[in-house]
């Protein structure tokens, strides 16, 4: 016959490890230094994307100029960049991951692609970058320095200052 030993655990106990699990998307967000308010700069074709290519000026119209402000548990901005419950990843990616992979696919003609160069090209400086999906769509943001976020989305590459009145 075995016993089983009933464990007690204080609700203050129960209560604050709650609280910390509830703050953890929220310290991800302030971790990754991207909490606050970011405006979308700009908008470049990606390295990936056939420069005869045209389409997306209206996307580009509709997301330039536009603010996306990341929140503990959710992420304004314009549609695919917002949602009401954020969960936060964050990881450290190398060129060859950013876009997911896109930078280090072969170009149209078959010809290799130098992630690293192309990253450089973009702002990269380190050898890694902070990488943050928010899962609320597929978009990733890559930090590229303290003050530049990147994402891509319909081969356009976006940047995103932060918001000069955002703290």
């Amino acid at each position: 016959m075995t016993s089983m030993a009933l464990v007690h655990v204080p609700l203050r106990a129960v209560l604050i490890a709650a609280l910390c699990l509830a703050a953890a998307p929220a310290a991800r967000a302030q971790g990754a230094g991207i909490a606050g308010r970011w405006i979308i700069a700009k908008a470049a074709l990606a390295p990936w994307a056939d420069p005869l290519q045209r389409g997306g000026p209206e996307e580009e119209k509709r997301l330039v100029g536009r603010t996306v402000t990341f929140d503990a548990h959710s992420v304004t901005g314009p549609a695919p960049l917002g949602c009401r419950r954020a969960t936060y990843a964050v990881h450290d990616d190398t060129a060859d991951l950013l876009f997911e992979g896109s930078l280090a696919e072969p170009d149209r003609t078959g010809k290799p692609r130098d992630a690293v160069a192309l990253a450089r090209a973009l702002g990269m400086t380190t050898r890694t970058v902070r990488t943050v999906e928010t899962g609320c769509s597929e978009v990733a943001f890559h930090r590229l320095s303290p003050t530049t976020l990147v994402f891509g989305l319909n081969n356009r590459i976006y940047t995103l200052h932060p918001d000069p009145g955002r703290r």
